[in-house]
């Protein structure tokens, strides 16, 4: 059986296709981001999981979660999903079709660690920093808080480390010292 992120990867490319023929990418990116915002709950996992709950019961939950919530090719692609027991892979589809969204777009994610939670406007120097250090392209951050780094911040950029902590420079300093 193929693994969760491939079948989610197949979806998520069968969805941005539809999404670039009609025009209709950023409706679906609306969607698939509330989609998984509901299925990363516990609770809801944990009800479509139960083999309980009846194949038609699920497809009616669903209906009556999103029926006014998302497009329609949305929802058939919701049910679909309960349909063949698949619902709790959208987290993981709504990661892909960003992923190609991005791509499309010519967007590079960068995963940049902090030491401290950081603001909007923050956030936006970094990538701005970041896309001069990278030639140019647009970059897109996730940002996470470690205070092990004390200041500064840690970039991963495709297989590219930026490394501009206060940690690493005092590490650094430290094995140049006598």
């Amino acid at each position: 059986m193929p693994s969760a992120r491939a079948s989610a990867r197949r979806y998520a490319q069968a969805i941005f296709e539809l999404g670039e023929e009609s025009g209709s990418t950023d409706k679906w990116a609306q969607d698939l981001e509330l989609m998984s915002e509901v299925f990363s709950d516990t609770g809801v996992v944990r009800y479509f999981r139960d083999p309980k709950q009846g194949e038609e019961e699920k497809k009616q939950a669903v209906v009556r979660i999103f029926e006014d919530r998302v497009g329609p090719q949305s929802l058939n692609v919701l049910r679909m999903l309960a349909e063949r027991q698949r619902t709790e892979i959208i987290p993981l589809i709504y990661e892909a079709f960003q992923a190609l969204v991005r791509q499309a777009r010519g967007i590079v994610l960068a995963d940049v660690t902090t030491a401290i939670d950081v603001d909007d406007a923050e956030k936006e120097r970094i990538a701005e920093h970041l896309a001069r250090m990278t030639g140019g392209t647009r970059v897109a951050i996730r940002t996470h808080v470690n205070p092990a780094i004390i200041g500064g911040f840690v970039a991963r950029v495709g297989d590219q480390l930026i490394d501009g902590s206060v940690a690493t420079s005092l590490q650094q300093l430290r094995h140049r010292l006598p």
